[in-house]
């Protein structure tokens, strides 16, 4: 019989991968002169959902170029979206690219 934390474990996905394309992203982002610490906070990584998110980004328009910035990058990842955290440890624009579609969330497509 399975136990309340079997289940849990069972939902989790790992792919290591995703280590290597937030690198990737890492570096696109400098060569348009978008800094770590400077333009954004962070870039998370998304196991459940196949994708990436850049966090702490402070102007709305840094954020859409960004997002067009990982789509050029991930072509593939069809979901995406821009939106504003005021109360987070990332405080400020957070923009999220994916491959697997989220249940009961609703997110544009690239």
């Amino acid at each position: 019989m399975l136990g309340r934390s079997d289940c849990l474990v069972s939902k989790f996905s790992f792919h290591p991968e995703l280590f290597e394309h937030r690198s990737l992203v890492l570096e696109a982002l400098a060569k348009q002169d978008y800094n770590w610490h400077e333009h954004f906070s962070s870039v998370d990584i998304l196991h459940d959902l196949f994708g990436l998110e850049v966090c702490g980004i402070a102007k709305e328009r840094d954020a859409e170029d960004i997002l067009s910035v990982l789509r050029e990058l991930f072509p593939d990842w069809t979901h995406s979206d821009n939106h504003y955290h005021d109360r987070e440890r990332d405080r400020g624009w957070k923009t999220i690219i994916f491959k697997n579609q989220r249940r009961g969330k609703s997110f544009r497509t690239a």
